[in-house]
């Protein structure tokens, strides 16, 4: 990055999650993280304001909120409102994790006599969605045992994929040695390159997208499909030929690194986007 792109710095982040010296992760989510593989993180809808970002299948938000749904009672209480954005119900604006948004969008998808399939697909959407005004900011309040009484203890966290590979706590001097190659924190781990593992992430959400809309396509959702796995396509043909410019690497690594890209490329090209569905 600071050779090639000829950047002025790069940055870490959430590796150092493992590292209690300098970041606010709670016990709980710190071992749950140790213990996590890669199928673990993925790129989620769960933001309120509808950006896709990386999300933790493990953390105490996310296994909140399918409780929630079980208990036939989804949605979050909203008190914090600091993404509240939404006005198809309300003349105020109020957050599509919220319960009233929740609770008034499905009582919406139930009177509109979608099939059992397009019904299921949509309160899927609604659901979704995550409280993050409250679950980000949790996990500091409980490490610094500030987190009040009646406030909600579940931990919305979002590290990316690469985590999987770190697998216990570190301090801040081993962190940064491995940074600057002082030290190998992940001896012996076989580990995919960041461009790699990235590029899975968006291509296993385009999938998911493209199943979410599976019985309600129109021209204009098949064309931004299209346009995705288009730009995906030429993404890995421009990490094809950024391979010869990697110069301090082995040569096993930029075989594995060609492989995994001619994988994934296969793998994306037998992705069918699907026909229009007639109105």
């Amino acid at each position: 990055m600071l050779n090639y792109y000829e950047l002025d710095a790069t940055g870490w982040g959430s590796p150092f999650l493992l590292v209690p010296e300098v970041t606010n992760v709670d016990e709980e989510t710190l071992e749950n993280l140790i213990h996590s593989d890669a199928s673990d993180f993925y790129i989620s809808a769960a933001s309120p304001l509808g950006i896709p970002f990386n999300n933790y299948k493990k953390s105490t938000a996310e296994l909140q909120r399918v409780e929630r749904i079980e208990r036939g009672r989804p949605g979050s209480p909203c008190k914090k409102k600091f993404l509240v954005s939404n006005t198809e119900f309300t003349s105020e604006p109020i957050c599509t994790a919220s319960r009233e948004y929740q609770d008034l969008k499905i009582k919406q998808l139930k009177s509109q006599g979608l099939s059992e399939e397009q019904y299921e697909s949509e309160y899927r959407k609604v659901t979704e969605k995550l409280c993050l005004c409250e679950g980000l900011c949790t996990s500091a309040y409980i490490k610094n045992d500030i987190l009040k009484p009646r406030e909600n203890k579940a931990v919305a966290i979002c590290p990316g994929p690469n985590l999987a590979y770190f697998s216990r706590v570190f301090s801040l001097d081993e962190m940064v040695k491995h940074i600057y190659g002082k030290l190998n924190l992940l001896h012996g781990v076989s580990r995919p390159s960041i461009f790699v593992n990235e590029l899975k992430l968006y291509v296993d959400y385009l999938k998911k997208d493209i199943v979410q809309h599976m019985k309600s396509l129109d021209a204009k959702k098949i064309k931004q499909l299209e346009k995705f796995k288009e730009q995906l396509l030429l993404g890995i043909e421009y990490y094809k030929k950024l391979i010869g410019h990697i110069n301090n690497q082995t040569e096993q690594y930029l075989k594995k690194l060609l492989d995994d890209l001619l994988e994934i490329e296969a793998m994306l090209r037998q992705v069918i986007i699907g026909d229009v569905v007639e109105a």
